[in-house]
């Protein structure tokens, strides 16, 4: 590579890692890669162990290559937005950051700068990993063979868990006011740069070079378990919540909006499980949250109504997550995702239904068989009409062997013109109201607590007539 090469900082956040820093840092320093063009900023968070006086060697044997910043502990996080904010940092074409308790392979540079350099769409590239002991022993050859490593501009992939580790982070400087400062309540630099730099640019992968990460059982969250592992989902519900309340429609998808907030409700599920009780306060929410919520409810109804589903839906995430707890926030989100359509993301109880649903429980037709044969007479004339049978209080495995065997009973399982439909559970509070919200006529015994017009099985030609009104509209015949 040319004396050209891009500049390079690397930015080392140091806290009591006096056995491994010197490796780290002299890991960058031996890079096969033009040592001029390599700058290694070292901020010593209040270590007490000899961390800064480990650096300050390697800093004196190569005065130009080395900074030290020695501060009060500020955390991790705190660490890195002070080395960003170093000359050498501000200066440099690319950001690399290494962790002060792991290293580097020697060719890690050359191969990720390559890959910038041959792909300008690309902000952020990453490599697997080598997990290794305090002695440096191999415990794991590649952290993320098993995994398939997101790439490409993906928000809620990269909000969803976060696999892109920090040792093997490098960005362009391009990106740096957009990345840096991190916020102060962010408890992880790697997640943070991995998610903001996928709402800027593309993010690449590269299974080797593999950075060296050492598990030592001091690790901030690798192997976290009990209280410790509720911890640092609380710090990732933190992290994602943060992004949400942020979202806007002009930059994330309809599709990556729900997966959004599905990779959240997905965390906070997990958190729960781990703190053992329902009863738990995952995020923190103040009355300025509430009242925050609540109006962003509001305004999304307002642009519901006005047919701009998705502008809606970017503010229903907003306000669902400044409280995560409210029924009206939470309520209005669902209710948007269940208007969305069967192309949207998440349970589609309805999928493939023709335009027109008719929905008869499960309990009445095992109650009176005959019912379905005079559904399927009432309605298996019409072609955008499905017949769905709702069983979600059933077993799956019972109610489609019931049901089944009623409809060769009735004589309608073969009935070319009749497309029958089984609805099985469990549902969640988005696949109910997808399911409420796709039905045109509910047929039963009882009529329901929600709008869906209702009747009973004498009024089938009822039914059928406010279905006739419904029926989408024919293309116009040619002139």
């Amino acid at each position: 590579m040319s004396d050209q090469a891009p500049s390079v900082a690397v930015l080392v956040a140091a806290y009591q890692a006096a056995p491994y820093v010197g490796q780290a840092v002299r890991s960058a320093l031996a890079q096969e890669y033009p040592a001029d063009r390599v700058h290694v900023v070292v901020v010593d968070d209040g270590s007490t162990d000899g961390t800064g006086d480990v650096v300050a060697e390697i800093a004196r044997e190569h005065p130009d290559r080395v900074t030290l910043v020695r501060q009060e502990n500020r955390g991790s996080v705190g660490a890195v937005n002070r080395c960003a904010e170093q000359p050498a940092a501000q200066d440099a074409d690319l950001l690399a950051i290494l962790d002060a308790d792991d290293a580097w392979p020697a060719d890690k540079l050359t191969a990720q700068v390559a890959l910038l350099q041959a792909r300008p769409e690309v902000g952020l590239v990453y490599t697997d990993m080598r997990v290794i002991d305090g002695a440096g022993t191999v415990v794991q050859e590649s952290w993320l063979s098993d995994s398939r490593p997101p790439m490409g501009r993906s928000f809620s992939t990269f909000l969803r868990e976060n696999l892109v580790t920090g040792s093997s982070i490098v960005v362009r400087g391009t990106l740096r006011d957009a990345l840096f400062p991190i916020p102060d309540d962010m408890a992880w630099a790697d997640w943070w740069l991995a998610v903001r730099a996928s709402q800027l640019s593309e993010i690449a992968y590269l299974p080797i070079p593999r950075t060296l990460y050492r598990f030592h059982g001091a690790n901030m969250s690798l192997g976290a378990q009990g209280a410790a592992r509720l911890r640092e989902l609380r710090h990732g519900l933190r992290l994602q919540r943060w992004f949400l309340r942020r979202v806007d429609a002009a930059d994330v998808g309809v599709d990556e909006l729900e997966r959004a907030w599905d990779a959240f409700a997905r965390l906070a599920d997990e958190a729960r499980v781990a703190a053992g009780t329902p009863f738990v306060e995952l995020v923190a929410v103040s009355d300025l949250d509430r009242a925050e919520a609540a109006s962003l409810a509001a305004r999304a109804r307002d642009l519901r109504d006005d047919r701009q589903l998705h502008e809606a839906l970017a503010v229903a995430v907003r306000g669902a997550a400044a409280d995560p707890l409210s029924d009206d926030a939470r309520g209005t989100l669902v209710a948007l995702r269940a208007a969305l359509g069967q192309d949207a993301v998440g349970p589609r109880p309805l999928r493939g239904a023709r335009a027109l649903v008719v929905c008869v429980a499960a309990d009445d037709l095992l109650r009176d068989p005959p019912l379905l044969a005079a559904c399927a007479a009432a309605f298996g004339d019409l072609p955008d009409v499905t017949i769905a049978v709702d069983a979600v209080a059933f077993d799956a495995a019972e109610a489609t062997g019931r049901i089944s065997a009623l409809a060769d009973e009735q004589g309608v399982a073969d009935d070319p013109r009749l497309d029958l439909a089984l609805v099985v559970g469990p549902l969640d509070e988005l696949g109910a109201a997808r399911l409420r919200a796709g039905l045109a006529v509910r047929i039963g015994t009882r009529r329901p607590a929600d709008d869906v017009p209702w009747f009973g099985p004498d009024q089938l030609d009822e039914a059928r007539t406010l279905l006739l009104l419904s029926r989408p509209a024919s293309p116009s015949s040619p002139g």
